[in-house]
């Protein structure tokens, strides 16, 4: 058998020792290691030359290939639509140590474990010492068992379902409102009826429905128990966690689905870890969601298919996006999939609404879902522009203050809109959401790491509404979403504190930076100490921020102790600059954080006990109770 020959590119010394080399340019590891020359090999000379720069970058290029070769033959591959570098780092998961969950990549503990914190929370890990932060390795939730459905009253169901369809289907419309309906039914009519039927362990046949429907119907109840007004707190998380838990049953016994109930589990999951971050993971969840999405096709028009799929197709490709778009730009992503490849239209609110021509008529959920989609759009172009510094020609602007005072009109304009939907209790987050978006216009960003007193103001003012607006919901017990109401409020907090930091010696905004130093950031760090009872991230977030927020209020309050440590000055910008620039290579390294994070593998008996008929079912307290539906009308958020 002839001889294989040996690669040109190993240095001259790995080829007399005949031991491996790395090709490292310029000294490869065992040369550098023995701290001795590293020198290439001319085979027509048999010589010693030295290592060539193009030659390393070639032996690169064929190792990168021969990956990517072994990569693309790979059954559950990632679709060849995406294919851009951004793409590729914006929903990379790692490769998966277990089996492939969903028709993913991504295995089940990626799915399982806790949301990410802000990024600069979570490049800073490895600073914390895990003894004193114990919210790194533990929730404070306790898995509760699932929940023995019979056990609840119907009309415990018939709540909560009837809460998830006029508060949450309106944001994030997954499945359809027929959909919930029609399981219900069937659950009234049929399984509530069977004392033989055990929704947990088997499915009845003369029902009609599946794992699928019990996992939906499960993690509406899941949601919507989350967000109801109970006696008292403990009650609303104990039965989300047991509704929860119950659905992880189901869906772990789905066997057969198609792309469209998987794309449906992704975004159902996503919404849930909106609201438990501490219990999925949203990037891996709306990740899959987007694979799904490229895979199918939905970003484009398609007029050839059957009645009815259509419109399924645009809302579930729509649900995804805002997701995305909102991961994207919380996170400080590159996008997924840009814009410009988007064809699928976008309905206007007229088209969306039920009875457009009657000016009296409740608009549909639809035109709710679509309208905070143009707030995502509108989120998503000041992600470009500000954060990823895409050329301004692409949004109709020659100058940057053209275009910031196109995105503040057309904001505006989206608010004025979004005050319509008041008097039908939708849209109850527009104030955040419009506020939160104006800071960010007038933040320091890569694109503007500068700005002047204008925008310090506006900054302070926004901030000062946002974080009220936050204590009025905690106050009524509705701050829903805590991954996104921890992001939003540690961004407010770090901005917040640069605007009063820059604007030290710029005395016509000195009242409003004594506010927001002594009452509206104390009162937001207070805020993610409370949402920290629910996910430990938030309280990390809190002590993170609670030194610098005190030693810029030192500083601001006793301006000549400053003076005498110049020092002191030139710590506190840069610890700012690095909260506030937390851009650069993706640090949510899941393999790393495996073991602080996950604590679920795909053998655990959560999601493989199907058939263990002695598993513990939790049963629904009688002395439990929700408020009433009017108890909670009439709320302006």
């Amino acid at each position: 058998m002839p001889r294989s020959r040996r690669s040109t590119k190993v240095c001259s010394r790995c080829r007399k020792r005949k031991t491996k080399c790395d090709f490292i340019f310029p000294a490869c590891t065992p040369c550098k290691l023995a701290s001795l020359p590293c020198l290439g090999f001319d085979p027509s000379s048999k010589e010693a030359v030295p290592r060539s720069f193009v030659k390393s970058l070639e032996a690169r290029v064929e190792e990168l290939e021969a990956q990517l070769r072994s990569f693309n033959a790979a059954s559950s591959n990632v679709p060849y639509l995406i294919t851009t570098a951004v793409a590729q780092a914006t929903i990379s998961i790692g490769v998966p140590f277990q089996n492939s969950f969903l028709g993913s990549k991504a295995s089940s503990p990626l799915f399982f474990r806790p949301s990410c914190p802000p990024l600069a929370i979570a490049r800073e890990r490895v600073q914390y010492n895990p003894n004193k932060n114990l919210s790194l390795q533990h929730n404070n939730y306790i898995n509760g068992a699932p929940i023995n459905l019979r056990s609840v009253p119907f009309s415990a169901i018939n709540r909560m379902i009837r809460n998830y369809v006029d508060i949450h289907l309106p944001q994030y419309p997954c499945v359809s409102e027929t959909m919930v309906n029609e399981i219900l039914d069937r659950i009234q009519r049929q399984d509530l009826k069977d004392p033989k039927a055990l929704p947990i362990h088997h499915v009845p046949t003369d029902a009609g429905l599946g794992h699928f429907e019990y996992f939906v119907l499960l993690v509406a109840l899941a949601i919507s128990a989350m967000t109801l007004t109970w006696k008292a707190d403990y009650q609303a998380r104990a039965a989300s966690e047991s509704f929860y838990n119950a659905a992880l049953k189901h869906l772990q016994a789905i066997t057969d689905h198609s792309e469209i109930q998987a794309l449906q589990v992704s975004l159902l999951l996503a919404h849930y870890a909106h609201m438990c971050p501490e219990r999925v993971d949203n990037w891996t969840c709306i990740s899959n969601a987007v694979r799904i999405v490229l895979n199918l096709g939905l970003y484009m028009e398609c007029n050839h298919l059957i009645q009815g799929e259509p419109c399924q197709r645009n809302v579930l490709f729509w649900v995804a996006y805002g997701m995305e778009r909102s991961l994207c730009t919380n996170l400080r992503l590159p996008l997924s999939f840009p814009e410009e490849a988007i064809t699928v239209k976008l309905p206007t609110t007229e088209k969306a609404n039920l009875n457009p021509g009657h000016p009296t008529s409740k608009p549909s959920k639809m035109s709710v879902a679509y309208h905070i989609c143009r707030y995502r759009a509108l989120e998503t172009e000041v992600h470009r522009v500000l954060h990823l510094e895409e050329d301004l020609t692409k949004f109709g602007s020659s100058t940057i203050e053209d275009w910031i005072e196109s995105i503040t009109q057309r904001l505006k304009r989206w608010y004025e809109k979004a005050q319509s939907y008041t008097q039908y209790d939708m849209l109850e987050f527009k104030h955040v959401q419009f506020h939160h978006l104006m800071a960010r216009i007038h933040r320091p960003t890569p694109r503007l790491r500068l700005r002047g007193p204008d925008n310090w103001k506006a900054v302070l003012d926004a901030s000062s509404v946002l974080i009220q607006d936050y204590l009025a919901q905690e106050r009524r017990r509705r701050l829903f979403y805590p991954w996104h109401g921890v992001h939003i409020l540690f961004e407010t907090a770090v901005i917040s504190l640069e605007a009063c930091w820059s604007a030290r010696n710029y005395e016509p905004l000195q009242g409003r930076a004594h506010k927001m130093l002594h009452t509206s950031i104390p009162q937001c760090l207070q805020l993610l100490i409370n949402i920290g009872e629910r996910w430990g991230e938030a309280a990390v977030c809190a002590d993170r921020l609670r030194p610098l927020a005190d030693n810029v209020r030192t500083a601001l309050t006793n301006p000549d102790t400053l003076l005498l440590a110049m020092v002191d000055e030139s710590i506190i910008t840069a610890e700012i600059l690095d909260l506030l620039f937390t851009d650069g290579p993706l640090s949510w390294t899941r393999a790393n954080c495996g073991d602080i994070l996950s604590g679920l593998s795909d053998s655990d008996p959560l999601l493989n006990s199907m058939a263990d008929d002695s598993l513990e079912l939790f049963s629904w307290n009688p002395e439990w109770d929700i408020m009433p539906a009017d108890s909670i009308q009439g709320y302006e958020l």
